[in-house]
């Protein structure tokens, strides 16, 4: 048998053990529940998991599918490392979340075979443990890329609410000093602005008027679930005003004037950082610009 004969032969058998996985992963469309998943159903003990699962992508494509999956074969497993708090924030699914990552390790599991087969069909041959060892590598650190990516987005819009709560808490005070009460004030202000921040804020006031719950303790639970301490901040403020009838206008405008200071803060202490990286650069280029100039008058000189 030839090289390139047994590179092939490697590369269907890796593909057909890679459709192996994916199709018992997927399952079949028949297949029964499992006794635990449906007793969770039924008694309505299901972790936030199951919740999230179908909460952003109830039909789903192919990464939706494989992650509906990998929840149904290791749900319990805490080597899926799933950040609930930041896929929340961001309204993604855990299944699509860990359909994106299986798809990654997928990914890194055959790439090496196959750079190995292309290398070996290019005349260039390589030993079988160098793809052996380097496939499982590459599908770890491929398989944190989406985590990776997920807690980038989440710091983003984390940053972005905090700007967002800023105006919103002063919108909160001046509706307390016209006479609104504390319930009514949270739902006016938060009627006003029109980005995401303000529809998540009423969002969970229109859960919590629903679901009888006070407008403050939603906003409290949502701060320490999405750990948003502005959110939490804001609801003991208004509960206060609300039990114990106390004029919070003066509270939440320091509240709202210190969040401002803190994010300023925070602008020029990255604008700093920015202008030190942008240092190096700027003196590369002169050092280049000053050797073009001196070069002829060395070579002169030699």
């Amino acid at each position: 048998m030839t090289t390139t004969q047994l590179a092939v032969l490697l590369g269907l058998g890796s593909g057909a053990g890679l459709l192996v996985i994916l199709r018992e992963l997927v399952g079949r469309v028949g297949r029964l529940p499992h006794p635990v998943h449906a007793a969770q159903r039924l008694t309505g003990t299901a972790d936030p998991a199951a919740g999230l699962a179908e909460a952003t992508d109830p039909g789903g494509g192919v990464a939706a599918r494989v992650g509906r999956a990998v929840l149904r074969r290791g749900a319990r497993s805490s080597l899926l490392h799933v950040p609930y708090r930041d896929l929340a924030l961001l309204r993604r699914s855990v299944a699509q979340f860990l359909g994106e990552r299986a798809i990654c390790a997928a990914i890194g599991l055959v790439l090496p075979t196959a750079a190995s087969a292309a290398l070996t069909i290019g005349g260039l041959r390589l030993p079988f443990v160098v793809p052996a060892i380097t496939g499982p590598v590459a599908a770890m650190l491929l398989s944190f890329l989406p985590l990776y990516t997920v807690a980038d987005l989440a710091r983003a819009k984390r940053a972005e609410f905090r700007r967002a709560m800023a105006t919103y808490i002063d919108l909160v005070a001046l509706e307390r000093a016209a006479g609104s009460g504390a319930t009514q004030s949270l739902e006016s202000a938060a009627r006003i602005g029109q980005s995401w921040a303000f529809q998540r804020v009423r969002d969970e006031l229109a859960h919590a008027r629903w679901a009888g719950v006070p407008a403050w303790e939603a906003l409290r639970a949502v701060g320490r679930e999405l750990r948003l301490p502005e959110l939490a901040d804001t609801g003991d403020v208004m509960r206060m005003s609300a039990r114990e009838g106390a004029t919070v206008y003066d509270v939440l405008r320091a509240r709202a004037s210190a969040m401002r200071s803190e994010l300023l803060t925070g602008d020029q202490a990255r604008a700093g950082s920015r202008t030190e990286r942008a240092t190096a650069p700027l003196a590369a280029t002169a050092v280049v610009f000053m050797l073009i100039l001196a070069a002829p008058v060395a070579m002169r000189i030699g």
